[in-house]
């Protein structure tokens, strides 16, 4: 490894060497050295490889902006090698390239690339039909960046929520000077920096200055967080900022936007080789890593910043020669894995490096976001430096306009001569500026030659919409300190003494099985078992105006409801879609008990509340779902266990099907509802939460000589799809209706009115185009919950529940088909994961059809 003499802006700590892997070979460090400026004073050239074509590119701008560095570290992908510290034994991977990136076999697409034009994905493959199948594999497998890790460490980020009174974001000369001056006149002020290291680029050429500022700042008072990047401005002057490990929510008074300017690439052809730079990324691995990138040096000053980097060239040792577009353009670049040389004016230039420099864009994104509500400093605000200008030429060879997404300018005009003339539209199209860089390295140019192109000035191509994330940022810091809610019933501790394996069921955790699901089922069908359902939403509705209320809220009937009964209902929205189901008992002639499912509670709350506000009546609601643990007790001999226990008739006489009882069960003050969700005989038992662990004991106590036992959700699951009850946000979506989920029943359109009345009505008249069916399978295991159903190989519905089920014999289902289908032994084709299987419709409940069972 070979550095330039120290200097006084160097970040590296000589006395600290360090050693990491590259693909497997060991590369030489220092501490404060990044990935990529470790990998170039390694002599490593090709640092990955293009996103579409596979072509070998380079460290390019040296700051995070664009995507030439992306390499994976410690099975992290997309990791910006650039800006990634080094650390001791770290393990670093080039990506997008196979089997190496030194010698990539799918270079192949970049010699192929007349068969990959803008949009080739809707155009090419698509004839003969069998044609997309074969290749669509194939595109999944190579299109991306990176590969998802399959075992990734846990993640414990911070969310960190912040109110200062000034925000600046960029930690430049402007940046610093306005944290120093809000901070001495007694403002909380925080400065957030991107970049490990402050001062922008006057940390290359005066870094006494940048350290001057930087004890001012301390001593002011202001709160330096670096390394960390300021991605989105939201409503309310919200900004979100991501740090190593941390997500930052900061809401400040006033915002101060000092990102500066950024360095933008020149086009022509073979643009993209290594060996090719912005002149910012070579001023830093100079001054800031003491690496030289280049020992004969071309480069094309467009400005005063080309000048500035090639007298620090000079200085550091190379051979440089100074050219000056417009009088010496760059015709194009010479060379395969690195540059070679440069064409200007018809000259050859033999080089190892290529510096652009003078070309810069403001950076505008966040400003662009935040509107009026921010104030723009430094250069960011002040008029673009004036530049000899560049323009591009009609020569062979690939011109990229943006280096992210391998768009070249060939394909931009062929999208624009399709008719994606307009900024917005060719962005789409060809996914320009669609990638990691999000155009902070190629919006410049792209709007250039789009204006070029439609034969339109710049103002009137204009720009794209800037949008959050400003920056890319990983999904595990998005989701820092998100805490998941963990609740657990109050007989909780029983099941973990029972050896019940655990499931998420919303908020909740609750049992998945205790043993084999089939024996469970076994038990319910044959003897007793029981379920713990205390997550079911409880509310108590009272009121002079309670029968009122529940009349507009669901399409049942309630005013007819007796004291003492059962009615199932679903709520609706305003188009009468299924919100959610429940229960609705009459426990007197003002006063219900609603039940609701175990994730809709805290929706239903919502819901329920809203148009109570609403609709202003006398009517008191209150949610006492934590208040009541919920047993229920169901098979054939689950009568007589309750009659060991209960001091109260519970007889087939006294409590029918669809009432209730309130009572003493083992001692405990009860609400018992006679509901059937599993198909047999059952009680739904409700009791203060207090003694659901005292009420579990004494029915298992009570059943222990007739076998009882406990089942859980996948028993449950199977149980109540033999009876083909629905559970809503699985066997339904967001334009389920009760007339296609095959509940007309419920809907009583001869009351004045309720919620979802008016677009039920036209449904009635038209019918609905799906409709929920039922499904048994000829032979073999049914096919998977998602799964297509097919018509001609065209999917025309799809499976929403399948199980085995052992009293039939058979897979059975539910799936959603064309209403035209819903007739009994109509047959189905269903295709999943390359195979195929035939069901047959079913109509009626497949076990009981008739009701026998829990009505007895």
């Amino acid at each position: 490894m070979t550095r330039l003499p120290a200097n006084a802006a160097e970040v590296i700590d000589r006395a600290r060497p360090l050693t990491f892997r590259l693909d497997g070979r060991l590369l030489q460090a220092f501490a404060g050295d990044t990935v990529g400026s470790a990998m170039a004073a390694g002599g490593v050239t090709i640092t990955g490889r293009s996103f579409k074509y596979h072509r070998p590119r380079g460290l390019f701008c040296m700051t995070g902006a664009c995507a030439n560095c992306l390499v994976t570290v410690d099975g992290v992908p997309n990791v910006r090698a650039c800006l990634e510290p080094v650390r001791d034994r770290m393990d670093v991977r080039r990506q997008n390239a196979w089997p190496s990136a030194d010698f990539d076999v799918l270079r192949i697409f970049d010699w192929c690339s007349f068969a990959l034009p803008a949009g080739f994905y809707y155009k090419a493959f698509h004839r003969p039909r069998f044609v997309w199948p074969l290749v669509e594999p194939v595109i999944r497998r190579v299109a991306g960046l990176g590969r998802v890790p399959r075992d990734v460490p846990a993640s414990h980020g911070e969310k960190i929520h912040l109110h200062p009174d000034v925000l600046v974001v960029g930690g430049g000369r402007s940046g610093l000077q306005a944290a120093i001056a809000a901070a001495r006149t007694r403002k909380r002020t925080v400065l957030l920096e991107a970049r490990p290291h402050l001062g922008g680029r006057l940390r290359t050429t005066n870094p006494a200055a940048v350290m001057a500022l930087e004890r001012e700042a301390r001593e002011a008072g202001v709160d330096l967080r670096l390394s960390t990047f300021a991605f989105g401005v939201f409503e309310d002057l919200l900004v979100a900022a991501a740090a190593p490990d941390q997500l930052l929510r900061i809401r400040p008074v006033e915002l101060v936007v000092a990102t500066g300017v950024m360095d933008q690439p020149a086009v022509f052809p073979d643009n993209d080789l290594p060996g090719i730079m912005l002149a910012e990324g070579v001023d830093r691995l100079v001054r800031l890593y003491g690496v030289l990138p280049g020992r004969r040096v071309v480069v094309a000053s467009y400005g005063e910043q080309g000048d500035r980097t090639a007298s620090l060239l000079r200085e550091a040792g190379a051979e440089v020669t100074v050219i000056h577009p417009p009088a010496d353009s760059v015709q194009r670049a010479i060379g395969g894995r690195r540059i070679q040389g440069v064409v200007a004016n018809d000259r050859t230039l033999p080089c190892d490096l290529l510096v652009i420099g003078g070309i810069t864009a403001p950076v505008t994104g966040l400003l662009a976001q935040a509107g009026p509500g921010a104030t723009a400093i430094g250069s960011v605000a002040a008029e673009p430096p004036a530049s000899r200008g560049w323009e591009f030429r009609a020569e062979p060879g690939k011109q990229f306009t943006c280096l992210c997404m391998d768009v070249t300018v060939k394909e931009m005009k062929q999208a624009i001569d399709e008719g994606f003339d307009s900024i917005e539209l060719l962005k789409r199209y060809t996914t320009l500026s669609m990638g990691p860089c999000q155009g902070k390295a190629c919006l410049r140019a792209s709007i250039q030659v789009t204006a070029r192109l439609t034969e339109k000035s710049v103002q009137e191509t204009g720009t794209t919409t800037a949008r959050p994330p400003f920056a890319p940022v990983a999904l595990g810091i998005l989701a820092a300190g998100h805490l998941v809610p963990r609740k657990e019933t109050a007989i909780h501790d029983r099941h973990v003494e029972a050896g019940a394996e655990f499931m998420w069921a919303g908020d909740w955790r609750r049992p998945h099985h205790y043993q084999d699901p089939k024996l469970e089922c076994q038990a319910v069908h044959e003897r007793v078992a029981l379920i713990d359902v205390s997550s079911l939403g409880k509310f108590r509705i009272q009121g002079p105006d309670a029968v009122t209320f529940l009349e507009r809220l669901y399409p049942s009937k309630i005013a007819d409801l007796k004291v003492g009964r059962i009615r199932y209902g679903a709520m609706l929205n305003d188009q009468g879609v299924i919100l959610d189901d429940g229960t609705i008992c009459r426990l007197g002639d003002r006063e219900f008990f609603v039940t609701t499912t175990t994730g809709g509670t805290a929706g239903m709350e919502q819901w329920i509340k809203w148009w109570l506000a609403d609709w202003g009546l006398d009517v008191q609601v209150m949610n006492v779902s934590g208040g009541y643990a919920a047993i229920n007790l169901a098979g054939p001999r689950s009568r007589d266990a309750m009659q060991r226990l209960a001091a109260f008739d519970v007889s087939a006489t006294a409590l029918p099907y669809l009432s209730s009882a309130r009572g003493e069960l083992a001692g405990v003050p009860v609400l018992v509802l006679r509901i059937g969700f599993v198909g047999e005989l059952s009680y739904e038992i409700h009791a203060p939460s207090a003694y659901g662990v005292h009420l579990w004991d004494q029915l298992m106590e009570a059943g222990h000589d007739l076998g009882i036992a406990a089942f859980g959700l996948e028993a449950q699951r199977i149980l109540r799809l033999e009876k083909q009850h629905l559970i809503v946000g699985q066997d339904t979506d967001a334009l389920s209706t009760p007339y296609a989920a095959g509940l007309p029943w419920m809907v009583k359109l001869d009351k004045p009115d309720f919620l979802g009345r008016r677009s039920l009505v036209d449904l009635q008249e038209h019918g609905p185009l799906e409709r929920l069916v039922g499904f048994t399978v000829e032979r073999g295991q049914p096919p998977p919950e998602g799964a297509a159903v097919v018509e001609a190989d065209r999917p025309v519905g799809r499976v929403c529940s399948s199980r085995w089920s052992d009293v039939q014999h058979a897979g059975v289902g539910m799936a959603w088909v064309p209403s035209g289908w819903a007739e009994d032994g109509r047959p189905l084709e269903i295709v999943y994961d390359g195979h195929r299987a035939t069901a047959r419709i079913v109509l009626k409940p497949f076990y009981d059809p008739e009701g026998k069972r829990l009505r007895s």
